[in-house]
């Protein structure tokens, strides 16, 4: 991911956020993806994934963090306008896919098929090498039933590797598609990377799509959910109300208040020297969708930025979308994002759309560069607590950019320590654990155990617990009964 200022603009709708871009558009970004050797991946969010992706933070940040992210729901566009910052059009996951594969044949790429059963996989390789001259299925796989981290996930990747396609689409389901691609898509060597839920159904005729005038006036789901009610009633039942109370929650976010907001008292003045090097900016005034002056975004970003938000007034989903912007320049450059003397305005805009996870909090600058140093020094230390057991602390955010470190410094634990027949991984000071690290942290559980041995978990706070129990792991990655090493 390189998002830089010629990235399109970004809408934040309940707490996901949205490139406005059309599907020509996306198409264009989708084949200009596939050219090239970097590994990207999109993402195509209806109301359904909003709903499963407001209250968790893992699967929030594999969105935030997409290379693209485009609006697959009419009541999300809907509500796009009612907050000021409307989209453009909903570009439909079941849509892009026969263009994409068009864009192969014509191209001459090749595709990946991940997920569904054996007999659509071969059925719709069939039909589309067919139906799209030029364009060749170089590979088929229908992963067991189950946690995607518990497939052999090293062997998948290799045979993506091996098979040279452009283009992966995963057919396993929101958000099983979307954890798996985040966590495997830089391994598979494959250049563009997209969850498309039951488009192979539709391409083989098991699923048919609502007539073109439902799919435009918003009614697709209803036609969906009239052909397989007992799935689906109480699933878009959940998500109707869950959008009328998120909507809600953003829409009072958003309301101006009369009164003054007032400067924090603690707000530290820019000519204070630091101990570390870091980016300085201030956001001030009205952040909204005809006006964002007030939120300048760096070219390029090198060190830590420390942004005070002290001085905004207000803040639309178009604001929201500028922080969103931020957060994944920093990201791309590997950088921490703080956020100081946050202003009311700011703090309850971002709790009404749970962002408080996408960058660090500091109540002053001094506090800020204490992050920094801990987060700088922060790493695996091994500690042995007794003959065969082996402890690894870690004291910061295991996620996706610290995974090589991560897994480094555990089969160091594992190999580097003779005799070792227990493993145990101190998580009390991490606060949050993406889904690629928890990958991670099985494949260190399955070779300590296919070597005999043990592993487990200590101190984990709620919020990686649930992490990891929303992952369905919790039954192997098992909590530590015993003391902790003096």
């Amino acid at each position: 991911m390189k998002p830089t200022h010629l990235e399109p603009p970004i809408t934040v709708l309940l707490g996901l956020p949205f490139h406005d871009i059309t599907l020509e558009e996306a198409l264009d970004y989708c084949a200009d993806a596939m050219r090239g050797t970097t590994n990207r991946y999109l993402v195509t969010a209806n109301v359904d994934f909003t709903t499963q992706a407001f209250e968790d933070p893992d699967l929030k940040k594999i969105v935030f963090f997409a290379d693209r992210v485009v609006c697959d729901g009419m009541p999300l566009v809907w509500l796009s306008k009612l907050l000021g910052s409307p989209l453009r059009e909903r570009v439909a996951g079941s849509d892009m896919v026969p263009k994409l594969l068009e864009i192969c044949g014509r191209e001459g790429h090749s595709v990946y098929f991940l997920g569904s059963d054996v007999d659509t996989l071969i059925e719709a390789k069939g039909i589309v090498e067919a139906r799209y001259p030029g364009l060749r299925v170089v590979g088929v796989d229908s992963p067991p039933i189950g946690a995607v981290v518990e497939w052999d996930n090293d062997m998948l990747c290799e045979k993506m590797r091996a098979s040279g396609a452009q283009l992966l689409l995963a057919c396993l389901g929101c958000p099983k598609q979307e954890r798996w691609i985040f966590a495997h898509h830089r391994e598979t060597g494959i250049p563009l990377s997209i969850g498309v839920g039951a488009s192979l159904d539709f391409i083989t005729g098991k699923q048919k799509r609502a007539p073109v005038w439902m799919q435009k006036s918003g009614f697709e789901w209803f036609w969906r959910m009239s052909s397989s009610p007992r799935r689906l009633v109480s699933r878009y039942s959940k998500d109707f109300v869950f959008l009328i109370k998120a909507s809600l929650l953003q829409l009072n976010s958003q309301r101006r208040r009369k009164r003054k907001e007032v400067v924090p008292r603690d707000t530290v003045r820019d000519e204070m020297p630091l101990s570390e090097p870091v980016m300085r900016i201030s956001w001030h005034g009205e952040l909204q969708n005809s006006e964002l002056s007030g939120a300048p975004v760096p070219e390029t970003v090198t060190a830590p930025v420390l942004l005070d938000t002290s001085k905004i007034t207000f803040l639309d989903s178009s604001g929201l979308g500028r922080l969103a912007l931020l957060a994944r320049i920093c990201r791309s450059a590997n950088q921490m994002l703080i956020v100081v003397n946050q202003s009311p305005v700011f703090a309850k805009s971002i709790r009404a759309v749970r962002m408080e996870s996408l960058f660090s909090s500091a109540k002053s600058e001094k506090a800020a560069i204490e992050l920094i140093q801990k987060h700088t020094e922060s790493g695996g230390v091994l500690q042995k607590s007794e003959e065969g057991v082996v402890w690894v602390a870690f004291s910061r955010s295991l996620d996706a950019l610290y995974h090589e470190e991560m897994m480094d410094i555990l089969e160091k634990a594992i190999t580097g320590s003779a005799g070792i027949h227990t493993l145990v991984v101190n998580l009390k000071e991490v606060s949050f654990i993406d889904s690629r690290a928890v990958g991670g942290l099985i494949r260190a559980w399955k070779t300590m155990t296919s070597n005999g041995g043990q592993m487990f978990l200590y101190g984990a706070n709620s919020g990686v617990s649930e992490i990891i129990a929303l992952l369905r792991l919790d039954k192997f990655l098992t909590e530590w009964k015993g003391a902790p090493p003096a």
